[in-house]
């Protein structure tokens, strides 16, 4: 006769225990995340603007997102020329909220007397390669003095990545497939935590190939950041190059393209750019406050795009313009990107043959940044 096994009975027992508490610590997680987690994101207090609305999306008779801009500018008119894409062109904010429109108030309201226009010619999609062209064929017609360009960090994607990048964006977008255990808040937090960290490593490393040394897009970016600055230097037109950061990104140590702002930076300032990085302006600050509308669209709200024009308009300052004819200084005369990424100078363009104020009389970046605080946005 076989005895009866007696540590049966604890050990089922033990197992029951176990389960039970296994399914009390997740009915526990479950009730704390449907506690904590919001359904929805989380307002910012910013309301973004359906731009695709015509009479949100106003076009001139050029087809641009600006008032009508006489060709050749009229006789005393004083001209910024503004290069960009739909960061420029200012999607989901009004037209008059963009930066190119701030900056153009700020040299009338600064300058009391002249006649100034910041021309914008910004187009979504538009490439370094498209804005080297628009310059070339049309730009110089408006007679600007200064040609400002905004540099997103996908103008050197070529067209076939921007194609496939595209594609898996429109599928992060949809995010990951439903599933019955979705009923439960726990399971939907873990799996879309999962799947967003995989498709942020994916983003991050797809911006970063696409600065690779041999990328045939970065590759025709820089030919054509060069190509616009030699095309500003023989007509004696300053040039700028604003790189804005990509602020759906933590913006303080973890942002993760800081390299690529440097690549940027050295390509622009060895076609003789005046190089204004926008990130150290940025740095610190909420992404949340600063984008339209959260995850789904990471453009620049009116926020973002007030704090930029301000720092693009000190950067403005401590050019000065020269005289038309007078030559730009080159390549081998441009400073470093370090001394380039200081637009910490008093505001407002010097008149022509007026001395710039130096670096000594600059305030810091702290109390450049104060007034700018987003801390209420407007919707």
């Amino acid at each position: 006769m076989i005895a009866p096994d007696m540590t049966a009975a604890p050990r089922r027992a033990e197992l029951a225990l176990a389960l039970a508490s296994l399914l009390l610590a997740a009915g526990v997680a479950e009730v704390a995340v449907r506690l904590a987690v919001p359904a929805g994101p989380a307002a910012t207090g910013y309301a973004p603007v359906n731009t695709a609305r015509r009479e949100r999306a106003m076009a001139n008779s050029r087809g641009y997102r600006d008032a009508e801009r006489a060709v050749p500018a009229p006789a005393g008119v004083r001209r910024v020329l503004s290069l960009g894409d739909s960061f420029a062109w200012g999607h989901g904010i009004e037209a008059e909220d963009a930066y190119p429109a701030r900056i153009e108030r700020r040299l009338r309201r600064e300058r009391a007397g002249e006649a100034w226009e910041v021309v914008n010619l910004a187009l979504p999609g538009l490439r370094s390669v498209d804005h080297a062209q628009q310059l070339r064929d049309e730009g110089f017609a408006y007679g600007p003095e200064l040609v400002l360009l905004g540099y997103v960090l996908n103008d050197s994607e070529d067209a076939d990545a921007a194609e496939a990048r595209r594609a898996l964006d429109w599928q992060a977008q949809a995010g990951p497939s439903p599933s019955f255990f979705d009923r439960s808040a726990l399971v939907r937090f873990v799996r879309f935590r999962l799947f967003a960290t995989a498709e942020n490593r994916r983003r991050v490393e797809g911006y970063r190939s696409m600065y690779a040394e041999d990328a045939p897009g970065w590759r025709a970016g820089r030919q054509a950041l060069l190509a616009m600055g030699e095309q500003c230097r023989a007509r004696g037109v300053p040039f700028v190059v604003a790189i804005w950061p990509l602020l759906g990104n933590p913006l303080d140590e973890r942002y993760p393209f800081a390299a690529i702002h440097e690549s940027v930076a050295q390509a622009a300032a060895a076609g003789g750019a005046t190089v204004v990085d926008l990130l150290p302006v940025f740095r610190g600050l909420r992404s949340e406050v600063l984008v339209v509308d959260g995850a789904d669209d990471e453009h620049p709200n009116e926020v973002a795009h007030r704090i930029a024009a301000g720092a693009i308009h000190r950067s403005l300052a401590a050019i000065g313009f020269q005289r038309r004819g007078e030559p730009v200084a080159g390549p081998m005369g441009a400073p470093s990107p370090t001394e380039l990424l200081r637009p910490q100078t008093p505001a407002g363009f010097q008149r022509r043959g007026e001395p710039v104020a130096g670096p000594m009389g600059a305030p810091s970046p702290t109390e450049l940044l104060r007034p700018q605080a987003p801390r209420a946005p407007r919707p």
